[in-house]
């Protein structure tokens, strides 16, 4: 049997699925899901629409996995096989056993968090040595290459995969902002203490905070009553959580995409990201869709999340996003996957 493209990657993520989908639409693709880090993410992290071929690896040992992987890239032809990243045993075996004219990587992780010197640096160059071809998300990832010295052929797909994304909102003019919401994890690197203490200070605004994680508990002991917490949702309460507030936050210490900033756009709302979050300097553009401030500066996250409820500001950003054309962002970012 052939395949235009072998991809290996960890999980069923509903984005990955779905560019997956449509990549499957217009060539034959397989791939592998290794099945690791499932215990991290809830049940509204996954997709099971899977309408191409693929292998699931979850529940194996190592060992099976290293041997299934060895015998998938051994037996089927294949033009081009698509590595998820270099943190697995998986992707380094992948790597090793395949021509590398056909090996590419994913580069998802940022420069913020990923080592580019010392003995860290000089595996990855090993591991890149037996790749010809790099997706990075952004400039976050490129920069990670570039510092490594990389060689091969390098594409920006300005994304991580193709979310729910449904017909933009229509421009909506709003007489007021106070409510925000902030959508993930809660987790020491997504950086909620701050934005708690914030909003403590600000009794007028409300923040609805939604997800779980181990920073749960002590994160609702320090918050005063106008920070709401929801727990997890259902993917399909989205567009009404965001219709029912104004802004989203994403103050992230480390966030090598953001994924959820997308899905606020595609909802019609403006965005305040620290300048850690990865997609902030492909897709957020200051006091044109969102606002930015730096995770350095004292005062910086208060100062502008006073900014953003000035309606007249506020108002334009929400006409900007009203523009902003989901499918054929989509629509790219599968082309430079199936090309």
């Amino acid at each position: 049997m052939e395949y235009n493209k072998i991809i290996i990657t960890n999980l069923a993520s509903f984005y990955k699925v779905n560019l997956f989908n449509a990549m499957n639409e217009k060539i034959r693709i397989l791939v592998i899901f290794t099945g690791e880090d499932a215990n991290i993410r809830d049940g509204n992290f996954f997709n099971n629409n899977l309408l191409f071929d693929y292998i699931d690896l979850s529940g194996l040992k190592t060992f099976k996995k290293l041997e299934t992987v060895w015998k998938v890239i051994k037996k089927y032809n294949y033009e081009e096989l698509i590595i998820g990243g270099w943190d697995s045993i998986l992707y380094w075996q992948s790597a090793f056993i395949s021509p590398t004219s056909k090996n590419s990587v994913i580069v998802e992780s940022s420069y913020h968090e990923s080592k580019t010197t010392g003995i860290k640096a000089k595996v990855k160059k090993l591991f890149l040595y037996n790749i010809s071809k790099a997706y990075v998300s952004g400039f976050s990832q490129k920069e990670i290459l570039v510092r490594l010295n990389y060689k091969g052929n390098i594409i920006v797909t300005k994304g991580v995969g193709v979310f729910n994304y449904k017909p933009q909102m229509p421009y909506l003019e709003k007489d007021k902002v106070r409510r925000f919401i902030y959508i993930g994890r809660l987790s020491p690197e997504k950086n909620l203490v701050p934005l708690i203490e914030v909003f403590n200070k600000l009794p007028r605004y409300i923040l609805n905070i939604i997800g779980y994680g181990p920073q749960g508990e002590y994160l609702k002991s320090i918050a005063n009553k106008n920070v709401i917490f929801h727990g997890s949702i259902n993917n399909e309460e989205l567009p009404k959580l965001f219709s029912d507030n104004e802004v989203l936050i994403l103050p992230s210490i480390s966030e090598p995409w953001g994924l959820v900033v997308e899905e606020a756009f595609n909802n019609g709302l403006p965005v305040i990201v620290s300048n850690r979050v990865g997609c902030a300097k492909e897709i957020v553009k200051h006091k044109e869709n969102g606002l930015i401030f730096d995770i350095h500066k004292k005062d910086d996250l208060y100062n502008t999340i006073i900014m953003i409820t000035d309606v007249s500001l506020y108002n334009k950003m929400r006409l900007n996003i009203s523009k902003m054309d989901f499918e054929k962002v989509s629509s790219k970012h599968i082309e430079l996957f199936v090309n």
